[in-house]
């Protein structure tokens, strides 16, 4: 399960809006100082094992919450609050130590990527889960401690309705305007004019929606490194290979979303358990396939292609336009989504259940 910065969530019963993700890595305790955060394999989490972390205020009043989700947690998240305790309270017992490291940060956040701290997780067990106490020691020179408690995720609930879509997009254009006002302090007068000019215009508002107006658009790489639907990369700077834990073509509707549309030359073949889709963007080629039962996604530039994965794109693909159609919904931020796709598209049932019902 995962969320973008804005989202409003509905956390047991109360309506709260995300202001800020952080992205952590489990490393491996090297400096002296980090040895301490060493313990026995039970206690610790793998290496490259990651969480996501999100920093969500109250749609009415000032409550403050965490809510940490891990990758390959599918039942269970941690709910908690700023604690002024330092030490764990009485019951409590060590469940968990290690160190974690910064991997991605979006939002209004005081973390920066590459931050590290070495950490404790406490924990009381009771009925229908368990009481945490967290303790963060940031190497920059900060300690942070935190108490709650483990939470199904079924107490977890995105909110789309009007009132949540309203609220996001003014926290979103809120913090858009905080940052808008620092660039322009930075670059002057003539920046400040251009910011204020984009602001009251119909340009896309989001961070990655200025990065683009700048010439450096968010690219579906950083996407994949941000979300936790893609757990696993190889390859060198040009070449990519991630394993998705969607099907193919709930993979494939992602990356075109990340891209916002901006794809070309698409083709698939859609039998069931050997799928290949392929398209294209300004730099990269994506070949997504199913491998034994598993969604692999190869990104590299068209040039770097094997003869093997040139003839799978010459012999096998078919182009059917079905995700050429649903990249222009995308281009043109159409807001009726993947349901009014269906009713415009003509597809049989089969291929409506298949695509789409997963």
């Amino acid at each position: 399960m995962k969320f973008n910065c804005y989202d409003v969530l509905e956390v047991q019963g109360s309506r709260y809006v995300i202001t800020e993700k952080i992205k952590y890595n489990e490393i491996i305790p090297k400096a002296d100082q980090e040895q301490a955060y060493k313990a026995k394999p039970s206690m610790q989490k793998s290496p490259g094992d990651y969480w996501h972390e999100y920093g969500l205020e109250a749609v009415e009043g000032i409550d403050k919450i965490w809510v940490t989700i891990e990758y390959n947690d599918n039942e269970w998240c941690t709910v908690s609050r700023t604690s002024y305790r330092k030490r764990a309270p009485k019951g409590f017992t060590l469940h968990q130590i290690g160190l974690e490291k910064v991997v991605a940060v979006d939002g209004d956040s005081g973390a920066s990527v590459g931050d590290r701290a070495g950490y404790k997780e406490y924990q009381l067990p009771c009925e229908g889960g368990a009481s945490v106490f967290f303790e963060e020691n940031w190497f920059k020179g900060e300690k942070m401690f935190a108490e709650g408690a483990r939470v199904p995720l079924i107490n977890i609930r995105l909110c789309n309705d009007a009132a949540a879509n309203a609220i996001s997009k003014k926290k979103r254009n809120q913090r858009l305007k905080e940052r808008l006002k620092g660039i322009a302090m930075a670059i002057g007068c003539c920046g400040a004019l251009f910011m204020i000019c984009l602001v009251g215009g119909d340009s896309d508002l989001s961070w990655h929606g200025i990065r683009g107006t700048f010439g450096f658009p968010y690219t579906a790489k950083e996407h994949m490194h941000d979300t936790s639907v893609y757990y696993t990369k190889m390859g060198s700077d040009n070449e990519y290979v991630y394993t998705s834990s969607l099907d193919p073509v709930s993979t494939a509707l992602d990356l075109i979303e990340s891209l916002d549309g901006d794809i070309k030359n698409e083709g698939e073949s859609l039998q069931e358990g050997r799928e290949v889709i392929v398209f294209y963007d300004a730099k990269s080629a994506y070949i997504i396939t199913n491998v034994d039962g598993q969604t692999r996604v190869k990104v590299c530039e068209p040039g770097k292609l094997t003869p093997d994965e040139q003839e799978l794109i010459n012999s096998t693909m078919k182009k059917t336009h079905v995700l050429d159609s649903y990249a222009y919904m995308v281009r043109q931020r159409d807001s009726g989504g993947r349901e009014k796709f269906l009713n415009i598209h003509n597809l049989n049932e089969a291929d409506k259940a298949y695509m789409f019902n997963r």
